[in-house]
């Protein structure tokens, strides 16, 4: 079994689905199920989506529901992570 790996996935992600990473998760196409990153904390841990519009994101720990996602990152491509228990996006 490897650790401390990123998961890249190239493709969409089907509500209900969950897809959990020791590291970084990087979704190449809709995500709609459940991200869960950053399962062994090492550094800053990123969900990285094309378009995101999850059920559920987690990342080192930290859990948002779709409904306490901010809307400026849902259905946004770019960069989601997590610093002071709070969103924060980049464009990539």
């Amino acid at each position: 079994m490897l650790h401390k790996c990123d998961l890249i996935v190239t493709s969409h992600v089907s509500a209900g689905a969950e897809l959990i990473a020791d590291g970084n998760i990087h979704v190449y196409g809709m995500m709609r199920g459940r991200a869960l990153a950053g399962q062994v904390v090492t550094g800053k841990t990123q969900i990285f989506c094309t378009n995101l519009m999850a059920e559920l994101v987690s990342i080192a720990g930290e859990y948002w529901l779709s409904d306490q996602i901010p809307a400026e990152i849902l259905w946004q491509s770019g960069a989601t992570a997590v610093s002071r228990k709070r969103f924060d996006r980049s464009n990539r």
